[in-house]
């Protein structure tokens, strides 16, 4: 784990003790990790800039994001319901975990299968 994810998942650990209090506060420093070329959004529901207005609008019961850090391919799992827990988590292998099932197409894994 390189430097990036090494903060990111000490973020996600601070985060679990008042999650939902934090959840806003660490898809900012999500969106500034991208920015900052640290981060890749690779697959998602939504934008991260839309997602307070999913889960205030209730359309959609969660709002799944799924990160890979730039440097090391870390993977990392941010997501919210509109009636539960935020959960923040650390992914060992990308392959365990069903992206098909997602409501959005959002990110780098999306982007490449629409230019292949």
């Amino acid at each position: 784990m390189c430097k990036s994810c090494f903060v990111l998942r000490e973020l996600f650990t601070a985060a679990i003790s008042d999650a939902h209090q934090k959840y806003i506060p660490t898809i900012s420093f999500i969106k500034e990790m991208i920015k900052q070329q640290r981060l890749e959004l690779y697959a998602g529901d939504c934008p991260l800039e839309e997602v307070a207005r999913h889960l205030s609008e209730e359309i959609h019961y969660t709002v799944r994001h799924y990160l890979r850090c730039k440097s090391c391919k870390q993977y990392f799992f941010i997501g919210a319901c509109i009636r539960g827990t935020p959960i923040y988590k650390t992914i060992e292998s990308i392959n365990d975990v069903n992206v098909k099932n997602m409501w959005g197409n959002y990110g780098s894994l999306y982007e490449t299968k629409r230019s292949t």
